[in-house]
């Protein structure tokens, strides 16, 4: 299987929904129940914590937050505009912040609240480690050092970066639905 950048991933997005007709609500249901699931599977906790972002990487974040509320889960997810502070940690953290597509230094709030996922329990990236390079596989500044890095459709270059194993944890690749012919 072959990795793509961010530049790439986009185009994959964009060509899925616009050239063969996946609808972007699919791509996001796929995604946010592979998360789901790979939680479930790995850990089975009774509370997770997930913190979603703006954009599509909040959006599958707030997905696998659903599901594992279906599946019996008390379920404790954040936004940014919630106040990090405020976070009750549980066993179990989605890192639903930060997506592919950053490519700027976190700072602020966004760097302590990275800090605050990293001092608390296992975690579990949606896509790719948040505060992660997609592309170089360095941090942004600071980065969340995943146990696990459910990333969608194919690996990020920056991911498979000797570097990038601190933070990314063990890496699973989910089928969300991408056209084969895309994945080539």
């Amino acid at each position: 299987m072959r990795a793509v950048t961010r530049e790439e991933i986009r185009e994959i997005d964009r060509r899925a929904t616009e050239e063969f007709g996946v609808p972007a609500a699919t791509l996001m249901e796929n995604a946010g129940r592979a998360v789901a699931d790979v939680v479930l599977q790995e850990f089975n906790p009774l509370a997770v914590t997930v913190v979603c972002g703006k954009g599509n990487n909040g959006g599958d974040g707030r997905v696998a937050a659903r599901h594992l509320r279906d599946a019996g889960v008390e379920v404790h997810e954040y936004t940014p505009e919630t106040g990090y502070a405020e976070i009750d940690w549980t066993e179990v953290v989605v890192d639903a912040l930060f997506g592919t597509g950053l490519a700027r230094p976190v700072e602020g709030e966004m760097l302590a609240l990275i800090e605050e996922m990293n001092g608390n329990g296992p975690v579990v990236a949606v896509d790719i480690p948040s505060g992660l390079d997609a592309d170089t596989g360095k941090p942004l500044g600071a980065a969340v050092r995943a146990a696990i890095t459910v990333t969608m459709g194919m690996p990020k270059v920056g991911m498979l970066a000797p570097e990038a194993r601190a933070y990314t944890g063990r890496i699973i690749v989910a089928d969300i639905g991408y056209p084969r012919e895309l994945m080539r």
